[in-house]
């Protein structure tokens, strides 16, 4: 019931007294936990956002990124050849909320959640391993730095962090700790 009267609380405050960005990013983002025998390539991408100002300290922002890092299956059994499984598509959809230190300079950290939806791996060159993952929820944290070039114009970098392990048939190993680490450079406009 909490939940429900938060929900109304926050849909109810006047949005004329917050300010919103948005803008889009260019990423970079690497595997950082044990993949086991899949080797998960960093991999670059985009995402979009739209960023919610309550003050001048608080902001909630929801944002959509896409990558497709190439994955390879190193097996252990023979034969000890590599299997090109295409790209594992993470589509990540995350809502976080941030405390910025600053005004025209600022830092920013944040947390939230994010729904992974993740793509299908299959041999390129047969038909041995054909992989369909579910939908994974997970935690997001994020840091990092604006700078305000014009009153209405952001430059941002930041660092994003989630752990991500997906469950998995042979012949992958179980459990594949994909951890993605995700480096952003981009630009954001205000409304």
């Amino acid at each position: 019931m909490r939940i429900v009267f938060l929900c109304v609380l926050l849909i109810a405050l006047p949005l004329h007294a917050a300010e919103i960005e948005a803008g889009g990013s260019h990423v970079i983002a690497m595997a950082a936990g044990d993949t086991g025998t899949l080797d998960v390539k960093t991999s670059r991408g985009f995402s979009a956002h739209v960023e919610v100002f309550w003050s001048d300290r608080v902001s909630t922002r929801g944002t959509a990124t896409f990558l497709n890092p190439a994955a390879i299956l190193f097996p252990d059994n023979p034969p000890p050849t590599d299997v090109d499984l295409g790209t594992l598509g993470l589509d990540i959809y995350s809502a976080t909320a941030r405390i910025h230190f600053g005004n025209r300079f600022s830092a920013f950290a944040g947390g939230g959640a994010a729904l992974v939806v993740i793509g299908n791996l299959d041999d390129q060159f047969g038909d041995a391993v054909e992989i369909e993952f579910d939908p994974e929820t997970t935690f997001v944290a994020e840091a990092g730095v604006r700078y305000r070039i014009h009153p209405r114009v952001v430059l941002e970098m930041g660092v994003t962090y989630m752990p991500l392990e997906l469950e998995a048939p042979a012949p992958l190993p179980s459990s594949i700790a994909v951890d993605p680490l995700i480096v952003s450079a981009g630009a954001a406009w205000r409304f």
